[in-house]
């Protein structure tokens, strides 16, 4: 794979049907021409990502909303894009017959968002298209938010655009829009206190059996390293040894795991500093050759803290066993 930071070059390969890495201000993204189908397939192939499993597809411009969202548009559409974008929120709205089945995953709807990112946005812009684009990584791994990340995971992209460090560090919220109100999907880097001062919020919904999922991230088990995850709890605490590597909220809580590696995600325990390192820290906790297991520390779920806390259960799902159904 091929790494640089040429935009126009990267734009070009898009509309060739190529795949283009990018950073974008939550994660890297894998993307390719939305309006390609075989493009979109080489995103599915990648990542080793199921067909169920629909993406979201990002744009530049306000114009671009009616390439993708059949007619009539909600109007909570404009009011959360007048709101958001560019920002990371991904409205789910019907979508028109043009954007591939494969994108939407057989669904009716397509999640769109309009990254602000700088390079995203150029590169999007002198490319022409909306680029459909999950994030840069194997299918339910660690997300990337630096392009090192990307190029331990993944090789068969054409181009990996190197935008540096990302700068909220987990996903974008995703709402579906519906009759009365918004629905949140994903929670993300857009708190649902922010949502709630322009739009109603709906009661959040489980997942149908069906296997469909109607938006990306939804999976119980996902955003997973490759050693054993574990929250920390009164349970486990007894656990922690010198095998383990330990991330925690703020230096200050930092003296009570002397000689065992610990990385601190914030200084003074702030949520949108802790959202901004998560996945850098799991990162160097997974790549040292030292550390057999992960303990990490738990966050309040407010504002975006639901955010890390969605992300923490769903890394640690296929490890940590209590409290499953």
């Amino acid at each position: 794979m091929q790494t640089g930071t040429d935009v126009v070059y990267a734009a070009d390969l898009l509309r060739k049907g190529k795949l283009v890495v990018f950073p974008t201000e939550t994660v890297y993204g894998l993307g390719a021409n939305a309006f390609d189908a075989y493009a979109v397939a080489r995103v599915f192939s990648v990542k080793k990502r199921p067909t169920f499993d629909p993406l979201i597809v990002h744009i530049s411009a306000f114009e671009q909303i009616e390439q993708l969202f059949q007619s009539p548009i909600d109007e909570q559409v404009y009011t959360l894009a007048k709101a958001f974008w560019p920002g990371p929120l991904t409205i789910v709205h019907n979508k028109k017959p043009e954007v591939p089945d494969l994108v939407t995953s057989g669904l009716p709807t397509v999640a769109v968002r309009m990254p602000s990112h700088p390079v995203a946005a150029e590169l999007i812009r002198l490319a022409g298209v909306p680029v459909a684009a999950p994030s840069a990584n194997l299918f339910g791994c660690l997300s990337p938010t630096q392009a090192n990340h990307v190029e331990k995971q993944l090789n068969e992209p054409d181009y990996l655009l190197d935008g540096g460090q990302t700068i909220f560090g987990i996903e974008s919220t995703v709402v579906s829009v519906e009759p009365g109100g918004v629905r949140i999907l994903r929670h993300g880097a857009i708190s649902q206190e922010s949502l709630e001062v322009h739009v109603t919020i709906l009661t959040e919904k489980e997942v149908e059996k069906s296997g469909q999922l109607p938006s990306p991230g939804m999976l119980k088990s996902h955003y997973s390293p490759r050693k054993p995850l574990y929250i920390i709890k009164e349970s486990n605490f007894g656990k922690i040894n010198e095998e383990s590597g330990v991330i925690i909220n703020s230096s200050y809580t930092m003296k009570n795991f002397n000689g065992i590696k610990t990385i601190s995600l914030s200084e003074n325990g702030n949520l949108c500093e802790m959202a901004v390192n998560l996945f850098a820290a799991l990162h160097v906790m997974e790549d040292d050759p030292e550390i057999k297991q992960i303990f990490i520390e738990p966050v309040s779920e407010t504002g975006i803290g639901k955010a890390i806390m969605d992300r923490l259960r769903k890394a640690a799902y296929n490890y940590d066993t209590e409290g499953k159904p």
